[in-house]
């Protein structure tokens, strides 16, 4: 409710990544339509519900879709304990958005923080995603946002690529 809108008021990225596609993202590139939409998903069954531009493929295969510098902002929520569970996954996922990314751009990403869907401390521990910078959400005034206080405690963290 909050993300979405602040993305659209950012005057400077006029290119999103999704990464993950099921039935709730099916309005997603209506929403962002105003904007160059891209996503991708491991599952070509889901493919329906991503964009017009849409890559069948794993997060870590990112750069073989899509140049260098590309994108102004990549979402990347859900997939991380879900799909993408292994620390060599993990880290492999963070270099792809890292190359993947303007410099100055931003990354939303979005995860489980319970013990079956976190394999280890991501935040704490992920090398690769250390070379972007917290930064803080606006709306919200931190760099961590726990959605929702349930079973899956559902948390976003953003952070932006280091200009040059």
């Amino acid at each position: 409710d909050q993300i979405f809108p602040w993305l659209l008021s950012l005057p400077d990225c006029p290119r999103i990544l999704f990464v993950g596609c099921d039935w709730y993202t099916k309005d997603y590139p209506a929403i962002f339509a105003s904007r160059e939409f891209c996503t991708i998903e491991i599952d070509p069954a889901k493919a329906r519900f991503g964009s017009a531009r849409h890559a069948v493929d794993s997060l870590e295969n990112l750069s073989k879709h899509f140049a260098a510098e590309y994108f102004d902002v990549i979402v990347h929520t859900g997939v991380f304990g879900w799909g993408i569970n292994s620390r060599e996954m993990t880290e492999q996922t963070f270099e792809q958005c890292h190359r993947c990314l303007k410099p100055g751009g931003l990354l939303v990403f979005g995860w489980d923080d319970v013990p079956q869907y976190r394999s280890f401390p991501v935040i704490e521990e992920c090398q690769a995603l250390k070379r972007f910078v917290p930064i803080e959400f606006p709306p919200m005034g931190k760099h961590q946002v726990l959605t929702a206080d349930n079973e899956l405690r559902h948390t976003f963290n953003f952070y932006c690529k280091r200009d040059r």
